[in-house]
Order: structure tokens, then sequence, then C-alpha cells
């Protein structure tokens, strides 16, 4: 007896391709939230990488007692110029920060001197990110002093330091990162869709000037 061959069962031309448009379709939706998840993924970590340079600035100042700085630094290729002669950039000129550096100021004169010891250096990752000062930051040229009580204060007076310092990425520019000092210590990231809220990032008020400082 002859058995008859058999059938096995299998996708035609026609399924495979109704399968591979139908997974086209789905990617078509998913990829703009994954860009955007990445986006925010890239501002968040910046946001707390300046957040965390801050903290260890202000640990330092109290530790060491002495005045301890986190400035706007210039970057070559991703490697931050960072030594006597070319420390801390200070211009107000509105431009993005391409790193930033910590260093202990002994001289008080918030500039870095071959004698200073750097804490901490780090460059910007990623093209698409913009670090910016506000008016406030940029005034301080581009500069947060922390004195030996843990507190910053603006050059040259009393009045407790003030202001943000912008995260944003350049491929969705809705997204907004604000580290934000305030009353000279209280630093904090706070995250801000410039579409829905624009004020959400608004730049705190500094407090009167104290009677003494340190």
């Amino acid at each position: 007896m002859i058995r008859p061959p058999s059938r096995h069962a299998g996708f035609t031309l026609i399924e495979l391709m109704l399968v591979v448009l139908l997974m086209a379709v789905l990617a078509a939706f998913a990829f703009p939230a994954f860009q955007s998840f990445i986006a925010s993924t890239r501002l968040t970590a910046e946001s707390n990488e300046l957040l965390s340079g801050l903290n260890l600035a202000r640990s330092e100042a109290v530790r060491l007692q002495r005045r301890v700085v986190l400035c706007r630094a210039a970057a070559n290729d991703g490697v931050v110029t960072f030594a006597a002669g070319s420390g801390c950039v200070t211009s107000d000129d509105g431009q993005p920060w391409q790193g930033w550096g910590v260093f202990v100021d002994q001289d008080t004169d918030g500039a870095l001197d071959a004698d200073e010891a750097i804490v901490r250096v780090q460059a910007i990752s990623g093209a698409a990110l913009r670090i910016t000062s506000d008016a406030s930051m940029a005034a301080a040229g581009n500069r947060v002093v922390f004195r030996p009580d843990g507190l910053a204060r603006g050059p040259g007076t009393l009045a407790l330091q003030a202001g943000q310092i912008f995260v944003t990425d350049g491929t969705n520019e809705s997204s907004l990162r604000c580290v934000t000092l305030a009353s000279g210590s209280r630093m904090s990231v706070m995250k801000a869709d410039v579409g829905r809220n624009p004020r959400q990032c608004e730049v705190p008020v500094a407090p009167e000037p104290e009677e003494e400082g340190t």
C-alpha cells in the first residue's frame, strides 16, 4: 500500500509579506518613542553628573575648610582642558559648556592656579547635549564658589548664590533639565517640558545678604 505524501503547513509568500508589513508599521510607531526615551536618559544622566559635581565641591569645601569652585571649562575632542592658564571659562557669551571642573581655590581668587588641586573634570558627553548658564550664573563667571561653611555666595557680595544651569538635547528641544542652586546650598535637578510649563524652571530668587560671611 502506497501512502500519500505528507503535507507540511507553512507560511505563504503573501502571509510573510503581511507579517513584515505589520512589523514595519509597529516599528514606525515605536521608533519616535524610543528616541525620546534615549534623549531623556541622556539628559537625566548629564544633569545628575553636574549635580554630583556640585555636591562634591560643597563637601570638599567643608572637609578642607577651603573655597572650592565648580566652573565651566573648555574641551578639545572630548578632553577637558583644565589647567593653570586654561581653567574656568568665565565669559558671559551664552555659548554651551564643553565641560566643567572642580578645584580647590587656595588663594580665593576664583581662578585655577598651578599650585591648586584639581578635584574633578568632566566633558559633556554626546554631541546633541547642550549645557548653558542662566543670566545669574553667567554673571558670576559660570562659577559656583562654595566656602568653608558649605554655602555658595555671589562674587563680591555676601548674598547667597542662586542660579540654574540648563541641560537640553538638540534632538528634542522641548525637553529640559534644570540643575538648580538655591539659597547657597540647596541643589536639585528639575524636569520641565517647555511646551507645557515654561515657568517650571524659573530662576530662584537669591535671599537678602547676611550680616556676616565666611
